[in-house]
């Protein structure tokens, strides 16, 4: 059972069953066979809002996750391309060059977003309280 859906010692429903078998396999067929339910059950599950909200935020969950274990991979791979951008093979050198180039202008570019965006934020702040208004828009 995922750590997402329930931490409890309880029974797991089917929903459970479910969602867990969702955030785990790649297709809706291949959840319901995992999970030992009927695929139009599972269907089904999927329809209704209130299990759309929590697998949303079991998938994020698990994004997350996953995002901090890549981060923890970050520091050993930009070593490896350090090491084969000089390995003396042009084929890996060249394919090495083009990954740190590719990262360093999407790297760039998401920045550049991220700037515009916090410039934007501020402006609305500093509108809000011109107006006096309150400002839940920007989070801390």
């Amino acid at each position: 059972m995922s750590e997402n859906v329930r931490k409890s010692p309880m029974k797991i429903t089917n929903q459970e069953k479910a969602l867990n078998a969702l955030l785990e396999s790649a297709s809706i067929t291949d959840a319901a066979i995992k999970c030992g339910l009927n695929e139009k059950t599972v269907r089904r599950y999927l329809a209704d809002a209130e299990f759309q909200t929590e697998f949303r935020a079991a998938r994020r969950s698990v994004f997350e996750q996953n995002i901090v274990r890549l981060q923890s991979l970050h520091a050993g791979a930009i070593s490896t391309l350090e090491r084969n951008l000089n390995c003396e093979n042009p084929s890996v050198e060249t394919r090495c060059a083009q990954i740190v180039l590719e990262s360093t202008r999407r790297d760039f570019e998401i920045f550049d977003v991220l700037h515009r965006l916090e410039v934007l934020e501020d402006e609305h702040q500093r509108q809000n309280q011109e107006n006096g208004e309150s400002n839940n828009f920007r989070r801390s």
